[in-house]
Parts: structure tokens; C-alpha cells; sequence
């Protein structure tokens, strides 16, 4: 069996990025991948309608020679790339081949605008696809709303096994039954508003309003890393260390000197890749109510989920962690324990394997 998987620049940051960076070495079948969309992070406008046009006769003629029995498409639900791999899902069932589409973000305001208005057309399209992977019951159910009657499959995101090697169940023991003195929460994630920046850096300055002993690290960058760095000087706010984008042991790192993960999320997220890491590592987790968390999350048994973005609910969540070293040291050995189970990048290309054998 033969595979086309079309996918991102995987040097690039990201979701699907990460996604394939996590699981491609795990795959026993015949694999291929052919990048679309940008190549850097700076594309022109010219340059894109130029790079469009080249991946969509590039892909057809790979097509026509690769002998491939699959073709995996990765769109993300929002206008440019549902455009772009409706073009691609279109040449490929015209050479007879089986397509899987694997949504990967979703924008709630554009499904909404397709389902209630374009429906129709979506279907037309779309539909043609043999299977869909979805990472949320929601957005099945939206699929299943708009008229769509063959298999959905709800996946995850990949945590690589590389990544978490190392980090065993005592390591947490050592870790939460040590006597600290300097707790300390993490937010990793694009540093952009939707991304809830500034919903953890007030919770954080309720905490430390009360408790002295906390500290906060905040890695990623993005559109709002300077504002937020402003809004911090500005709030006169202590304790605070940003450390920029983290990649690899940096990565690795942040995680493993934190105790507390908090990501109040409000951007349309599939599957939050830094909350299954964050599991991983055995790190009590403070969210929202956002794409495939709100499927699997144990509320109380993982940390805290809620749907508010009120900074004194999620501080009052995150207060009952910090204080409560007994539920910290529970919660990180089935949080461990659970992200083994479910989100190993291995396990993940496992299951994609049996939805290509089935197919």
C-alpha cells in the first residue's frame, strides 16, 4: 500500500508541522509526502498565487507517476485551505483514488458561515472524500449535520516519543513529593491574544498577589510577545521570566521545571498539542473547553477545564493545585500515565495505519 500524504513544510513551525515531524518514522506502510503552502514564513502575495499554481501541476503529475493507492489531505477549516485542498481532493478522485481528509484547525465562525450557507457546495466537493478525520466529536457532528454519511474518525494530536524519553513515573515522584519552595506555572504557546496571553497573566497576578512563591514562564512567540511584555512592565507584575520560542531540550525543559500548565485558549483550536505534552510530562493542566479536549478531559482527574476566561475563575482552579500537593502528585501520575496510553506519536501512527487498511 502506497500513500500520498500532503502536508506543510515540516521545518516550519505548527500544528501539522509537528504532527508529521512526530509520527513520520513510526509509519510501516509506504509513505510520501508532498509539501503545499509556504515554504518560509514570508511569502509575497505574487509568490503565493505563483506557488499555488506550481503545487497544484506538481501534484498532478506526481499522480500520474507515484502509482499511490491513498491520498491523505490535512486542510485546516478556514477559507484558503479548504480552496486550496478542494482543488487537490478534486484531481485526486479523478485519478480514482481514495482520499482521506484530516481537518486539523477549526475556525467556528467559518463553519457556521459554511453550514448555513454554502452547505450545499461544501457537499458537492467534499463529500467526495472516503473518510474524514476530525479531532473533535463537535466537528463530526457538524459533518454529520451538513449531510456527510461515511466514516468520521476523531483522532488526536502526536506527542513524540523522543521527546518524553527519559521522563518516567519517578521522575513525578521525585518531582511533586520534594518539599518546593518555588512553584512555578507554565504557558507555552504562540504569544498571540487568542491564545489567552493575557487571561494567564492576570491569573498569575491574582496568584501572586497571594502566594509569594510562585513564578511564571511564558515560551513562544508572535504577534503579541511585545505587548505582552509591555503589559507586564507596565502592571509592574514580578516573577514573570519570557524565554521566547523553545524548541527540542529548550522545549523539553520549560516543561520539566513547571508545575502547573495553564492554557485558557480561546482560538479555534483542534487538538492543543502543548496540553498532551504537558500531560506527558506529568504537569497538572488548566484550559478551556476548546476542539478535542473537552472529548477525552477529566475534569478534576487532569487538572481543571472550564469555559470561562475570567482570570479569577482559572486562579481560583489553578490555586487549588498549587496548594494542594497530594491532587498535584495524583493528577500528574494519570496524566502520565494517560498521554502513554493515548498520545504517543507511535500509538497515533498506529491508528492512522488501520484507517489506511481499512480504507
Amino acid at each position: 500500500m502506497k500513500i500520498l500524504i500532503n502536508t506543510v513544510n515540516m521545518d516550519l513551525r505548527g500544528g501539522v508541522a509537528n504532527y508529521y515531524n512526530a509520527i513520520r518514522d513510526k509509519f510501516t506502510e509506504d509513505v510520501e509526502y508532498f509539501i503545499v503552502g509556504s515554504r518560509t514564513n514570508n511569502d509575497s502575495v505574487c509568490h503565493t498565487v505563483i506557488r499555488f499554481v506550481s503545487d497544484i501541476w506538481k501534484f498532478y503529475q506526481r499522480l500520474k507517476k507515484g502509482n499511490y493507492d491513498i491520498i491523505h489531505l490535512n486542510p485546516s477549516l478556514d477559507l484558503k485551505a479548504i480552496l486550496r485542498d478542494a482543488i487537490f481532493l478534486l484531481i485526486a478522485k479523478r485519478s480514482g483514488l481514495k482520499v482521506i481528509v484530516h481537518v486539523r484547525g477549526w475556525t467556528e465562525s467559518f463553519a457556521r458561515t459554511i453550514e448555513n450557507y454554502f452547505a450545499q457546495l461544501f457537499g458537492c466537493i467534499y463529500f467526495k472524500a472516503d473518510v474524514f478525520v476530525v479531532l473533535s466529536s463537535e466537528f463530526r457532528d457538524r459533518l454529520f449535520r451538513m449531510g456527510y454519511r461515511k466514516k468520521i474518525y476523531t483522532e488526536t494530536a502526536a506527542v513524540d516519543d523522543d521527546f518524553v524519553s527519559g521522563f518516567d513515573i519517578d521522575s513525578i515522584v521525585e518531582k511533586t513529593e520534594k518539599i518546593e519552595t518555588n512553584l512555578s506555572i507554565l504557558f507555552l504557546a504562540r504569544i498571540e491574544k487568542a491564545k489567552g496571553i493575557y487571561e494567564a497573566i492576570d491569573t498569575y497576578r491574582i496568584l501572586k498577589n497571594k502566594l509569594e512563591f510562585i513564578n511564571m514562564t511564558v515560551a513562544g512567540d508572535g504577534s503579541e510577545l511585545v505587548r505582552a511584555q509591555d503589559y507586564v512592565r507596565r502592571n509592574k507584575i514580578g516573577g514573570i521570566q519570557f524565554v521566547g520560542y523553545v524548541r527540542d531540550q529548550l522545549k523539553k525543559q520549560a516543561f520539566l521545571s513547571s508545575d502547573v500548565y495553564l492554557f485558557p485558549t480561546y482560538y479555534g483550536e483542534g487538538m492543543p498539542a502543548s496540553v498532551l505534552e504537558a500531560m506527558a510530562f506529568g504537569l497538572p493542566v488548566v484550559t478551556r473547553t476548546v476542539g478535542g479536549l473537552r472529548d477525552f478531559f477529566e475534569n478534576g482527574k487532569m487538572g481543571f477545564i472550564t469555559t470561562s476566561k475570567d482570570p479569577s475563575v482559572l486562579a481560583d482552579l489553578v490555586e487549588k493545585l498549587i496548594l494542594d500537593e497530594h491532587l498535584r502528585h495524583e493528577i500528574a501520575l494519570y496524566n502520565f500515565k494517560y498521554a502513554k496510553s493515548r498520545f504517543m506519536a507511535s500509538s497515533v501512527a498506529k491508528r492512522v495505519e488501520d484507517i489506511y487498511l481499512e480504507l
